[in-house]
């Protein structure tokens, strides 16, 4: 989990030039019947003096609406069911998920990237081609703080002469997806949304973020 979070976090505020996907030279028609694993999610709690921390409750809630909306969607994102694992290979596997998305856009390309080695496993085993993966990263703010921080910001301002305003951010979201083949060992897909300043467990704000990772690809934007 600590190696888990230590990738997503440094990610997380990474400057992006762009939201546009990343692909591979397989075409878009051939690019169906996906299985989608667990989400992944690392979500923080703004606490007293600006602090953070990673809360478990609402990183539970946030996959689980993911979960929910890839569930859903299915169709609409050319994915199957899900890719049910047991704790201990699904740890392996959040891990793979966040470490091929940081090489991605670090690199900002996708040649050279292989599949890492039990995502293969498990594709392969199931004879599955396609697998995809989605991360969600951010944080949110315990009830009250948001208003103090903001208080704190009027009040430096007004000491400095209005020549230092700090603004709190009341929350952020940013959503990153991949998918891989396990036939070509590589990496077809990869997008990450700009970080907006949303509630990352927000049902709707969730749905409208996943479109925007597959529209234009999975599937046509209306």
């Amino acid at each position: 989990m600590k190696k888990i979070l230590f990738l997503t976090l440094a990610i997380l505020f990474q400057s992006c030039v762009t939201n546009k996907y990343l692909s591979s030279s397989t075409p878009i028609v051939e690019i169906s019947d996906i299985g989608y694993f667990e989400p992944l999610a690392i979500i923080e709690l703004i606490k007293k003096q600006n602090k953070s921390e990673p809360s478990d409750s609402l990183s539970i809630v946030s996959k689980q609406k993911i979960d929910s909306l890839l569930s859903t969607n299915r169709k609409k994102y050319k994915i199957k069911e899900r890719i049910t694992l047991n704790k201990k290979i699904q740890e392996k596997v959040d891990y793979e998920i966040s470490f091929l998305i940081q090489s991605a856009m670090t690199k900002r390309n996708l040649e050279g990237i292989k599949i890492t080695p039990v995502l293969d496993s498990i594709l392969e085993s199931r004879n599955q081609r396609f697998g995809l993966g989605v991360l969600a990263v951010g944080f949110g703010r315990r009830k009250g703080n948001y208003g103090g921080q903001i208080a704190k910001g009027v009040a430096v301002g007004v000491l400095t002469l209005g020549l230092f305003v700090p603004v709190p951010i009341k929350s952020i979201l940013r959503l990153f997806s991949i998918i891989v083949d396990s036939q070509k060992n590589e990496i077809s897909f990869y997008k990450a949304t700009l970080p907006i300043e949303k509630s990352p467990t927000n049902y709707f704000i969730l749905k409208t973020q996943l479109d925007k990772l597959y529209e234009n690809y999975l599937f046509k934007k209306k």
